[in-house]
């Protein structure tokens, strides 16, 4: 039995298509199998901050008017800023203004939120943090408990891990609620 020319392109035809599926079957295998790390900017799912990204602002901006808020992060200064996630990681490895402000280990957190009317301490604000890993979620660390001393906010943090992190969070006054959002890194010590 001879093999004629059309039985090669048979064969070709069927190794290209059993490759092409076989590529498919790998890609949907590979997909499943990838971890995948939910964004938790703001404290909130991705889809509540892309569908309410703009009201969230407006608050944050209503919230500064009306009370000055100042972080202590290791004795780097910041206020309540949300610029940093318009960022990337590789952000911080320029001279990023936010870089280093954690430590490997204990780390000291205050917050000071004083009413821009009648220059008093709040002292009924809820504060909520997330310290997590910029990649990974498996390190979240999640700051609720604050205790109220000297007119500030005073927690300590404890970082695992040397890394880039996303230090995210809110205050809530009464119904006002203001925003946060930094990246940064541990200091090389």
């Amino acid at each position: 039995m001879k093999i004629k020319k059309y039985h090669f392109w048979l064969l070709f035809f069927f190794v290209i298509f059993g490759f092409t599926f076989g590529m498919i079957i790998w890609t949907v295998k590979s997909a499943v199998n990838t971890p995948v790390y939910e964004d938790k900017s703001f404290l909130s799912s991705y889809h509540i901050v892309d569908d309410d990204y703009n009201k969230m602002m407006e608050d944050n901006k209503q919230f500064k008017q009306n009370y000055d808020v100042l972080f202590d992060i290791n004795s780097h200064k910041v206020g309540l800023e949300v610029s940093d996630v318009f960022l990337g990681q590789r952000s911080l490895k320029k001279e990023h203004k936010h870089r280093g402000f954690l430590n490997v280990g204990k780390n000291s957190i205050t917050i000071s939120v004083v009413d821009k009317n009648s220059s008093s301490v709040v002292k009924n604000a809820k504060i909520e943090l997330l310290l997590t890993r910029a990649i990974k979620d498996n390190g979240d660390l999640d700051i609720k408990s604050f205790e109220f001393q000297d007119g500030k906010y005073k927690t300590i943090a404890m970082v695992p891990i040397k890394g880039h992190w996303n230090l995210t969070g809110k205050i809530s006054v009464g119904n006002q609620v203001g925003y946060f959002f930094i990246k940064t890194n541990t200091s090389k010590k």
